[in-house]
């Protein structure tokens, strides 16, 4: 049914991991798609890696530089990137501030890679 909650949940009260130096992630799925927080500190890079889930990146703080295929997106706060399945990409913090952003993954993934 539409328009029923089935959980709440806060970032506050979510367990954060560490898949990299300088990387945390908070992670929700849902049925069919996948919520992701991730913090970037200064210097912070995440390797070379695919999925099969189409991604879209949102980015609220600081500057991050994407290698998706081949190509080079550098995105600032209010960037989005979309990343096709089974595309290559990468990310690297750029400048020293700290980056924030929120990816979705659509499948739902079962687990994250790091």
């Amino acid at each position: 049914m539409v328009g029923i909650l089935t959980q709440q949940l806060h970032w506050g009260s979510l367990e954060s991991e560490s898949p990299y130096p300088g990387i945390e992630r908070q992670t929700v799925h849902g049925e069919k798609q996948t919520l992701v927080r991730y913090l970037y500190r200064p210097g912070a890079v995440f390797p070379t890696h695919s999925h099969e889930q189409e991604q879209i990146t949102i980015v609220m703080t600081g500057t991050i530089e994407f290698t998706i295929a081949e190509q080079i997106v550098e995105l600032e706060a209010g960037g989005i990137a979309i990343i096709p399945p089974n595309v290559q990409h990468s990310a690297r913090v750029i400048g020293n501030e700290t980056v924030e952003s929120f990816n979705t993954l659509s499948p739902a993934r079962e687990t994250q890679p790091g």
